[in-house]
């Protein structure tokens, strides 16, 4: 399997998968290991790290609470049922729905008051300016 700067390439894998196992696999996967929240991407630049979620149908974002916890955001939230049918009696059923927690770990130093997050068309972006790197600390002597 290839790694990528110490990283499994998860996308190679998949296609491997596909081979050996055929394309069914991922349908029955999802059948037997639910999701249990939204799915998101994050990349960074120099400056900062961009976090995308699929919050589908968010109404309030009284049903999503952002935490800092050291260098990890924690997404605590709730994603509603649309459906006018009860969610037993759907055919397919991969989307989530219900309460989540999801725990993203941030590969850099930053402050709760430098990330920002805006909702538009389903998603949930999340800025997070990076902390300088390196910082003088004043030394005190006494006498």
């Amino acid at each position: 399997m290839e790694k990528k700067k110490g990283r499994i390439n998860w996308s190679r894998f998949s296609e491997n998968i596909d081979q050996v196992l055929g394309e069914d696999f991922w349908n029955d996967l999802h059948h037997v290991i639910p999701k249990r929240g939204p799915s998101f991407d994050m990349y960074e630049t120099k400056t900062e790290g961009v976090i995308i979620v699929e919050l589908p149908g968010m109404t309030s974002m009284d049903n999503i609470q952002i935490r800092q916890n050291g260098t990890e955001l924690i997404l605590h939230g709730n994603i509603g049922y649309t459906y006018p049918v009860e969610q037993e009696k759907l055919l397919q059923n991969e989307r989530f729905s219900g309460k989540f927690k999801r725990v993203i770990s941030v590969p850099f130093h930053y402050k709760a008051e430098d990330i920002k997050a805006q909702y538009k068309n389903g998603l949930l972006e999340i800025r997070i300016q990076k902390a300088a790197q390196e910082e003088d600390i004043i030394i005190n002597i006494e006498e």
